[in-house]
């Protein structure tokens, strides 16, 4: 049986392409699948549960497929999706995991995470992550009329995408110390993470000490996911 592990969907009712990949992502490996791993920023953005329309429910129709078909889901916020709340947690049946998290995957340790908190050169991108996930914060916000809150997100978006194309993208990457710092802590050798969109697989030494950090990649151009069996792992698109 396979593991599959993916991260930065995006999922919008602007581009119904990201679910359909996920569809295609299931018929052609669910069946030999026992657990999936959705590492953060599947929605392209969550403006609350009352948001409810026909795109939602057929993600949630495609994960409760997955679960009927025996998979197991597990669910990491991301920093596009980190007002999802328990009550979809429920309705789609998936257990969420903190970040970091650490796992075995057939015998071989590994930390997962989103990546967003590693990037810690990101000065500016860490001061709006710790004011957005701010409980007081996230209870004005929802308490905003809908209409106001998708208006709201849609200049996130914009805003967010223009800080891309104007800053450094070595300063919004993974900072290796941090990363290392990570896995001695958990007592791991290899990282698994989204976030930065520049999939591939890194060997990185520091403190006379090597380790592996998978990066996987964001699903504007077709679902790409880490397909982990007992024999190895390797990407899939």
């Amino acid at each position: 049986m396979s593991i599959i592990v993916i991260s930065d969907l995006h999922l919008n009712p602007a581009e119904p392409q990201g679910l359909a990949a996920l569809a295609t992502l299931r018929q052609k490996w669910a069946a030999n699948c026992s657990d999936l791993y959705i590492l953060g920023d599947f929605f392209e953005a969550w403006v609350g549960d009352d948001d409810n329309n026909t795109f939602i429910e057929a993600t949630v129709a495609e994960l409760q497929t997955w679960r009927k078909l025996g998979v197991k889901l597990y669910f990491m916020r991301g920093n596009r999706d980190f007002l999802l709340s328990k009550d979809f947690a429920k309705r789609v049946d998936w257990n969420e995991l903190s970040d970091p998290y650490a796992v075995d995957f057939y015998g071989i340790p590994v930390l997962l995470s989103h990546g967003d908190l590693l990037c810690s050169d990101d000065l500016a991108y860490q001061r709006w992550r710790h004011y957005a996930n701010s409980p007081w914060l996230q209870r004005l916000f929802l308490a905003l009329p809908l209409w106001l809150r998708r208006k709201i997100a849609q200049s996130a978006r914009q805003k967010s995408k223009n800080y891309v194309e104007t800053v450094n993208s070595v300063k919004m990457d993974i900072v290796t110390d941090a990363a290392l710092a990570w896995l001695k802590q958990a007592h791991r050798n290899m990282l698994v993470h989204g976030h930065t969109h520049k999939p591939g697989y890194h060997l990185c030494y520091r403190e006379n000490q090597a380790f592996t950090r998978i990066t996987l990649s964001d699903w504007h151009n077709g679902f790409h996911a880490l397909i982990w069996e007992k024999d190895g792992y390797y990407f899939t698109f």
